[in-house]
């Protein structure tokens, strides 16, 4: 019968102190696992911003590269341009020396 006594006894003290203190942090757990589920739903976000931002980043570049080739072109043919008409001079600058003659 004592160990009956002792069984109760243990058995309120557990009841009275240590289930509400289990009560208590499963609470605390579901309210962290909730914040976890925020958090990870603001990744998210921030993760297909980024995406985001990366190909309009890409599409800009690629955009730039364009530009810069056809630029490329159009200075490659102003070259050629200009060296024409640097060799017309120089020919035109021999005319005029031997006429001089």
């Amino acid at each position: 019968m004592a160990w009956l006594n002792i069984y109760q006894t243990i058995k309120q003290v557990v009841q009275d102190a240590v289930a509400p203190e289990i009560q208590g942090l499963k609470g605390e757990i579901h309210g962290l696992k909730g914040e976890i589920q925020g958090v990870r739903g603001e990744i998210r976000g921030l993760s297909n911003r980024i995406d985001s931002l990366e190909k309009r980043l890409d599409n800009r570049i690629d955009g730039l590269e364009k530009r810069m080739d056809e630029f490329s072109k159009r200075m490659d043919g102003f070259e050629r341009q200009l060296e024409i008409a640097l060799d017309v001079r120089e020919r035109l600058a021999a005319v005029e020396a031997k006429l001089e003659r």
